[in-house]
């Protein structure tokens, strides 16, 4: 994973600060030689009537007169990035930021969140734009002492742990690192719907299944760390298996509460047209209700 020539999204608001004291501060962790701040300048209607009224010209220096603001409020605030460029563009941010993203070289995008928001505009990136996303909750602390990387199952585990890794043999420092492992637990109830007539099986059968089947849940996992160290040479790190009666990311939010880590590294699924309408996954739903520390959604 590539860190040294991130895009910060900012918008001119308190949201910016947090965001940009919190980018400056992981350069001092991991190598961000060059930030580029985007702003996207949402009334495109009226950039495009001036356009038409008075001239191409003019409308450049509204632009201009733009960056030219971001050069006096954005730049200053950075004390460890060697190279901050500002960039303002007319239109919708999703489609603007794609657009950027294609003609920069980089593979990080940063961006806040608003405590007590839902991240909409968080949500959208990962969906639409096939980028590693930083997402910045506005009361993040910053400090990366401890990381832990969320992982399941699914088809690219695999790709999502050498990645989260990869980022994790960049930060300075030493950090702890958690792969942590959040597995469903089935309830009586649940087992009883699985295996039909519960009338047909006596108590020692049911208390069988549920160790069985949650005994499966971690030696899966396990084996699974366990062939993935024999493949490659990454950090050293910590696997923890949770056990989750509710939902998933209960777990981790519970996880996160508690202190344990400083930043949540998640991969998501793959880039489709599918993907941009499923919405309840188990990013997203994290995206949605952390307020807590930074989030590292990879691809």
């Amino acid at each position: 994973m590539r860190t040294d020539n991130a895009i910060v999204g900012v918008n001119f608001t308190k949201l910016d600060t947090p965001v940009i004291k919190y980018t400056d501060f992981l350069s001092t962790k991991v190598p961000i030689n060059t930030v580029n701040n985007l702003f996207v300048f949402a009334a495109r209607d009226a950039y495009r009537a001036l356009k038409d009224d008075k001239g191409e010209t003019e409308a450049k220096k509204m632009i201009k007169a733009i960056i030219k603001n971001m050069d006096e409020t954005f730049t200053p605030q950075y004390e460890h990035v060697k190279n901050v460029k500002n960039h303002a563009e007319a239109g919708i941010f999703i489609q603007r930021l794609y657009h950027f993203f294609n003609i920069t070289d980089t593979d990080l995008i940063i961006m806040g969140k608003k405590k007590g928001s839902h991240g909409t505009i968080n949500k959208s990136v990962i969906r639409h734009i096939p980028a590693n996303t930083l997402i910045i909750p506005e009361k993040s602390e910053r400090k990366l002492d401890k990381i832990v990387i969320s992982l399941d199952l699914a088809d690219k585990s695999e790709n999502n742990l050498k990645k989260a890794l990869d980022f994790c043999a960049l930060v300075s420092g030493s950090p702890e690192i958690t792969v942590l492992h959040i597995g469903k637990v089935l309830k009586i109830s649940e087992i009883a719907a699985i295996l039909g007539e519960s009338n047909e099986l006596g108590v020692n059968e049911f208390k069988k299944f549920f160790k069985d089947y949650n005994n499966d849940v971690k030696n899966n996992f396990k084996n699974f760390i366990k062939n993935f160290r024999k493949k490659y040479q990454v950090p050293d790190f910590k696997v923890k298996v949770i056990g989750e009666t509710g939902k998933p990311y209960h777990g981790l939010m519970n996880y996160i509460k508690q202190g344990k880590t400083d930043l949540v590294i998640m991969g998501t699924k793959s880039h489709s047209l599918f993907d941009a309408i499923l919405l309840g996954s188990f990013a997203e739903k994290i995206i949605d209700k952390n307020d807590i520390v930074p989030m590292l959604v990879i691809r």
